[in-house]
């Protein structure tokens, strides 16, 4: 019935991911970060989970501390899916009906050392003339501290980076994120770069509610 290419049928294609995106004032984690912990679709997807991600979220912009269980390799940029990184999709409307980014979506990546003087930015792509300037990248901050398995990061993301972000009007957004090893296979949030690419279809990022 099905020729020898066929890979089978992922079961997270047919899940929409919603979940809750709790409050943090200190606009930092500490060691509670598990309260703020982000689903594992790794049971779904049958990949490798190797990171747990923790998010929050504050009216000056969104938190997220990164624990990747996984040895720091390499570096890689301008491809930073070739090395170790992280890249994190935002949709602060969370239009879930535009198979291309509107200028309320965003693709950011921070890598847990710089290379050539890069740590962080944004780089989002457009297709159409709805689209906002990347944001600079001085203003997203990226703490990262190197363990003998892996490392930590702590990330801020300010609302002058994220278009549209206005948690007093608008109370979710969409996201997702990639997380890459270099010369290893990444982990994925709500679909796989196998199949999608997902850093330009925010109608198959996850859902969170900004909730208190």
């Amino acid at each position: 019935m099905f020729g020898d290419d066929f890979n089978g049928i992922n079961p997270l294609n047919f899940f929409q991911i919603i979940s809750d995106c709790r409050y943090l004032p200190e606009k930092k984690f500490g060691k509670k970060y598990a309260d703020f912990l982000v689903p594992d679709s790794s049971p779904l997807s049958g990949e490798d989970n190797f990171a747990e991600v923790a998010m929050g979220w504050h009216e000056e912009g969104i938190i997220l501390f990164i624990k990747v269980q996984s040895p720091f390799e390499a570096v890689s940029y301008p491809d930073v899916t070739e090395g170790d990184s992280v890249e994190l999709f935002f949709d602060t409307r969370d239009v879930k009906t535009s198979g291309f980014n509107t200028r309320f979506c965003h693709r950011f990546f921070f890598l847990p050392e710089a290379i050539n003087g890069h740590l962080a930015g944004e780089i989002t792509r457009f297709r159409s003339e709805e689209k906002h300037p990347l944001c600079d990248p001085t203003l997203l901050k990226n703490e990262t501290v190197m363990k003998k398995d892996g490392y930590e990061m702590n990330i801020f993301i300010p609302s002058e980076c994220l278009s549209g972000y206005d948690p007093g009007q608008f109370d979710r957004i969409g996201f997702s994120y990639r997380i890459n090893r270099a010369g290893e296979s990444p982990q994925h949030l709500s679909a796989l770069t196998e199949e999608f690419r997902i850093e330009e279809q925010p109608s198959l990022w996850a859902s969170f509610r900004l909730v208190r």
